[in-house]
């Protein structure tokens, strides 16, 4: 998806009878925390920043901090040594599954990796519309281009906005 095409996604939503380019759309559900308008906004307002700054020159770690609001710079953690990474990895390995699913569903991301994974070139997903449920749940369907589509950073974009579980739906084939 091209860059005004999202930034129109993101504003205004998908048009009647658009149909999503790549493999289909996923969606996304966010669940509790903060109110659910108030994830929606947040997540919009943070990617509306990196669409507005994605052209040649990508922004440099200290430009990004003082772009994107503050309170996503605030709710990141911090950034981690070679070493505290390793010895992470180490203990998540020693996990089953559930209990690795539960410590990266728990772990703040850092800013340096959720960016690296919003590059233009690493971007493995793209908004396409959001919702929110009468039950006060935020649906975010995003167009992914291939499958399987790493969401990682918009899960964390969600958790950081508020949400206090995010879940993935089937996909839907274009």
């Amino acid at each position: 998806m091209i860059v005004p095409e999202e930034q129109r996604h993101l504003a205004t939503g998908s048009r009647p009878g658009e149909e999503p380019g790549g493999v289909g759309t996923i969606t996304v559900l966010a669940r509790g925390g903060s109110e659910a308008r108030k994830v929606l906004d947040r997540c919009r307002s943070v990617l509306a920043v990196i669409l507005d700054n994605s052209g040649p020159e990508w922004p440099t770690m200290e430009e990004w901090r003082s772009l994107l609001p503050e309170w996503f710079v605030a709710a990141s953690g911090p950034e981690r040594s070679r070493e505290d990474a390793e010895r992470w990895l180490a203990w998540w390995r020693t996990l089953g599954p559930a209990d690795q699913a539960r410590a990266e569903s728990e772990q703040q991301w850092t800013l340096a990796d959720w960016l690296y994974w919003m590059e233009p070139f690493e971007r493995q997903w793209f908004w396409w519309d959001a919702e929110i449920g009468g039950d006060g749940t935020l649906r975010v369907t995003v167009e992914v281009p291939g499958w399987p589509a790493a969401l990682g950073a918009l899960d964390w974009l969600l958790r950081a906005a508020g949400a206090a579980e995010v879940v993935h739906e089937e996909a839907s084939p274009a």
